[in-house]
């Protein structure tokens, strides 16, 4: 009975959403500024072609207000286990992989050929831990510079985690993908390559079907380059 709790347990803690946002002045409560959540907000999307693969939204009703940000400066994205208030009960352990944060014109409502990758961090060769370890070590919040060469106004932010723990299995890695929306001023002009989600992924690419045990070393973060200028 013990053993079966504790795989209970373990299940129940092992997924994750985005649970706040904000700036270095204030965070916001749980909710605001997302795109609604599914009935089951922790749970993975595990096909690469699915539309969930977005955003992971229950629906894309646009919400009425945008978490405004000042280009150059960071906006702080708060993970954890959504059933639990515990702001230590990141993700599971064993759920170690990258994390990625996307952004698009918040017109486009992230469809089309609109989105562009401002953030990833893989594996950190020199202390062994992967983002999602770096993660908890921060309380579940992750720090992200906004462009500052892109237009000012409204966007989607999509950011995301991965699981690898299953990935040497075709359709074993499990993403974590969740948008909000942030208005941003102080930015100049500038106009990133886009790309459409689904198909910034395939399920055979090198980072998707990877299994960990051969050297995580040589990790490779998959999909399109950070826009960096």
């Amino acid at each position: 009975m013990a053993a079966l709790i504790a795989a209970v347990t373990n299940i129940a803690t092992a997924h994750t959403s985005i649970w706040s946002v904000g700036t270095s002045d204030k965070m916001n409560e749980k909710g605001k500024f997302l795109r609604k959540y599914k009935p089951n907000p922790s749970a993975p999307v595990r096909d690469v072609t699915d539309v969930a693969l977005q955003c992971r939204a229950m629906d894309m009703s646009v919400p009425s207000e945008s978490l405004p940000v000042v280009a150059g400066s960071d906006m702080i994205i708060h993970w954890h286990h959504f059933s639990d208030t515990d702001t230590d009960n990141v993700i599971s352990p064993s759920h170690r992989g990258p994390c990625i944060v996307y952004m698009a014109p918040l017109e486009s409502n992230g469809q089309g050929y609109s989105w562009f990758k401002i953030y990833e961090k893989g594996y950190d060769v020199g202390r062994k831990l992967w983002c999602t370890d770096l993660l908890r070590e921060n309380h579940g919040k992750l720090n992200v510079k906004v462009p500052t060469q892109i237009n000012n106004g409204e966007y989607l932010v999509r950011a995301e985690l991965f699981a690898l723990h299953r990935a040497k299995d075709l359709g074993g890695a499990q993403f974590f993908p969740n948008c909000f929306q942030i208005s941003v001023t102080g930015a100049t002009y500038g106009s990133p390559e886009l790309f459409a989600i689904p198909g910034i992924y395939s399920a055979t690419d090198p980072g998707i079907l990877y299994d960990r045990r051969k050297g995580e070393d040589n990790y490779i973060v998959p999909g399109p380059p950070v826009y960096s200028p």
